[in-house]
Parts: structure tokens; sequence; C-alpha cells
């Protein structure tokens, strides 16, 4: 007889609709909080910006790491309702992310940064991702194709922590939240790409 593994089969979630505007609403208001917090702790203009810009950006990280969760686990569930989901939790990404955008583009100009060009075309090109993508999403076919945008991500993520660890960002000193960020990110690339690969391989290699 057939020796079907329990193993074999991955794992699904509720098809629930995602409510888009209360959790938007949410994530736009942890921003205001975080501005607002680094307005009464800072009197600097430059030292706000730069503390809402750190805290922007590791809350990104968490949106980010949610949202592919999401993806991750319904990676095999074809419903038309789960990727209005995932277009719906990018959409709130892309958001909150460009918020980040904002605090970090002042944070640059008040305590005049200078920039690197091929590190500022590598970040340029993840926030054009970020912007278009959830208006072509349901347009990809191709549900392996929706990992571009998500490794892609994670990459630019990893590049930014590592060189806040190695001190190549003025004003950052190393700590624990950077090596929390990078192994998260790194984490998530292994464990999701088990998800969404290997269940359905050692399914069919035990059937």
């Amino acid at each position: 007889m057939p020796k079907i593994m329990s193993v074999s089969a991955p794992p699904r979630l509720p098809e629930k609709s995602f409510p888009l505007f209360p959790w938007l609403l949410g994530g736009v208001l942890l921003e205001v909080l975080i501005l607002g917090y680094s307005y009464m702790s800072f009197d600097e203009p430059g030292e706000v910006f730069r503390h809402a810009a750190r805290y922007s950006g590791r809350l990104s990280l968490f949106v980010y790491l949610f949202v592919f969760s999401y993806f991750a686990l319904t990676y095999h569930n074809t419903s038309s309702r789960v990727m209005e989901n995932v277009r719906r939790l990018v959409s709130i990404f892309c958001v909150m992310h460009f918020i980040h955008f904002g605090f970090l583009a002042m944070n640059v100009y008040l305590n005049e940064i200078p920039l690197v060009p091929y590190k500022l075309a590598g970040g340029a090109l993840g926030y054009l991702m970020i912007l278009l993508y959830p208006f072509f999403l349901t347009s990809i076919k191709r549900k392996a194709w929706h990992n571009i945008y998500f490794y892609y991500l994670g990459i630019v993520m990893i590049l930014t922590y590592l060189a806040r660890i190695k001190g190549e960002f003025v004003g950052v000193t190393a700590g624990p939240i950077h090596y929390f960020g990078m192994g998260s990110v790194l984490l998530a690339f292994v464990v999701y790409a088990y998800l969404m690969l290997g269940w359905k391989k050692k399914g069919e290699a035990d059937v």
C-alpha cells in the first residue's frame, strides 16, 4: 500500500477576507506614534527624524515578515481570496514603508548623510517594487514569480542590517536588533522556502 506521511500536507490558513482599512489605519497610527515619540524625546530635528526612521524601519521589518509569513503559509492555496489578502497586506506594507521613506529622507537631508550611488540604486529598485507590486500582483499568473518580490526585499534588508553591523551608517551603533533583523530574514528565507517547495516535493516522494 502507498505510504502517505502526515507531513506531506502543507499548512493551510482559514480563507477569511483580511480587513484592509482598519489595519491600514492602525499601521499609519503606529507611524504617527513613532514620530510623536521621537519628537517628544529629542530637541534637534535631525535627531527626531534619525530616530523616527530607525524605529519605523524596525516596524517595517516586522510587517514584512508578517506579510511574507502569510504568503508562504498560503502558497499552495490557489483561492483568489488568498491572493486578494496578499494584495491588501502588501498594500499596507507599501503605505507604511513609504512613510518610513519620508522619515529616512528627512534624516538624510537634516543630518547631511552622504549617499553611496550603487547602494542607492539597489534601494531605489526595492522601493519601486514595493510601490508597483500591489497594482500588478493579481496579473502575475505564476505564483512562484511572487517570490522575486519577497526575496529581493529580504536581501535588501539583510544588506542594510549588515552595513549597520559593519559601521557603514553615520550615527548608527551595531546592536542586538541588527543581528536579530538579519537573522530573522535569513531564517524566513530558509523556512519559507521549505514551506513553499519542500512540502510539495516531500508529499510527492512519500506517495
